[in-house]
């Protein structure tokens, strides 16, 4: 079988079991996988007030939502509450991962979002009714407005809950210059925090020549770019797979 990653080096920003998928496609195209993990998560949530936002909205008037954009967010709200909790909301989640989080807690996703991305969540949410409801969307600190502000527009009341921030693994400086004393042919960025972790672990140094960047969609690349990463890779399909495919059609060229 053709293997276009044969000989290539691609360095995985997230920890190996949040990048099965990709690895695993790297892998399957005959690459060297080098995983440097530049996010770790610290809850920041008050459990007590988990629970309160859950029973908030089982309050409200239907239509009920709850919007789930990482693996992350569902392990510390289902940590929290039961799936009885959200008997009578619908849920939506970002991408096979998060659905399949979901499902071990007993939850069935109503949406799934196919591109990993809060744009991809309010694409998938637009065929379903959302006007005038109510959305629970436990978040990381700092999430961009974009599937808040296409909820608003249709109406819907949002409300956000910061439930955990991303950090900057202490050992990332030091793993990241060791992964780097070989040739890097390309570093895979699945998030905006990946693209700023990415920068400030390489402090003073600068990016070696030759080594691409990637990104799993135009919002990590806007923040790769905003960062002062040059982007060389968007991929079109906001996957783990996609953003492999991706790499490999950028690289088949000769070795360095």
């Amino acid at each position: 079988m053709r293997q276009p990653l044969a000989g290539r080096r691609v360095l995985v920003t997230r920890a190996r079991e949040r990048a099965a998928g990709m690895v695993d496609a790297l892998h399957s195209l005959g690459a060297e996988v080098v995983v440097v993990p530049l996010l770790d998560t610290e809850p920041i949530a008050d459990p007590a007030g988990v629970a309160a936002a859950a029973a908030a909205l089982a309050g409200r008037p239907p239509p009920r939502w709850v919007a789930f954009t990482s693996a992350t967010a569902v392990r510390l709200v289902m940590g929290v509450i039961d799936a009885a909790a959200l008997d009578g909301a619908s849920v939506a989640a970002v991408g096979d991962a998060t659905a399949t989080a979901l499902l071990r807690t007993g939850v069935a996703s109503d949406v799934v979002a196919s591109q990993a991305s809060a744009s991809g969540l309010a694409a998938a949410m637009a065929t379903r009714e959302v006007d005038g409801g109510h959305v629970w969307f436990p978040s990381a600190q700092g999430a961009g407005d974009a599937l808040p502000a296409w909820l608003r527009s249709r109406g819907a009341t949002v409300h956000v809950t910061p439930i955990y921030r991303t950090v900057m693994p202490e050992d990332a400086p030091r793993r990241l210059t060791a992964a780097l004393r070989r040739p890097i042919d390309a570093i895979a960025l699945t998030s905006g925090s990946a693209a700023r972790h990415l920068v400030a672990a390489l402090g003073e140094r600068p990016l070696p020549v030759g080594t691409a960047i990637a990104c799993i969609g135009e919002q990590t690349a806007e923040a790769a770019r905003a960062a002062g990463l040059r982007v060389d890779v968007v991929a079109e399909s906001h996957t783990g797979a996609g953003l492999a495919a991706a790499i490999a059609g950028h690289l088949v060229q000769p070795l360095r």
